[in-house]
């Protein structure tokens, strides 16, 4: 495996063990540190290919990125954001005055290894359809 490909696979991975474990009952913003066991295992979705750390939860992104525990992320291999938002339907623009673009919840996790990013949502309504995405 590529090293640039190594945020997509972890953010990947990473989605599927919070999809086993804790689904869609996240509340606030957490932090977590990965430390990679097995890159081939990895490669090939295997659970313990990564050593996963819980580091902090905070209420929000910004308030979790200024905990105390969040420089201890930096001495992991990756470090992952793992949330609940609310992201927009895709529909026609422009909308009606006074009418508003529905939305659904979505689990948002991204993953961050050497500065390079992956953002992965999978949507709670249909946890079947996952977005992966290497991010800027």
């Amino acid at each position: 495996m590529s090293d640039t490909a190594l945020p997509l696979v972890l953010a990947r991975w990473f989605d599927e063990r919070l999809h086993d474990s804790v689904g869609f009952c996240l509340a606030g913003c957490r932090l977590y540190g990965l430390e990679v066991i097995d890159r081939e295992a990895l490669q090939h979705g295997q659970p313990a290919a990564v050593r996963v750390a819980f580091l902090a939860e905070a209420p929000d992104r910004d308030s979790l990125l200024r905990h105390p525990a969040a420089m201890e992320a930096m001495q992991f291999d990756a470090v992952a954001l793992a949330g609940m938002e609310w992201r927009p339907l895709p529909q026609p623009l422009p909308c009606r005055p006074g009418e508003f673009v529905g939305r659904r919840r979505a689990r948002v996790v991204e993953v961050m290894v050497d500065h390079r990013m992956a953002t992965v949502l999978r949507f709670e309504a249909d946890p079947g359809f996952v977005v992966l995405a290497p991010t800027a």
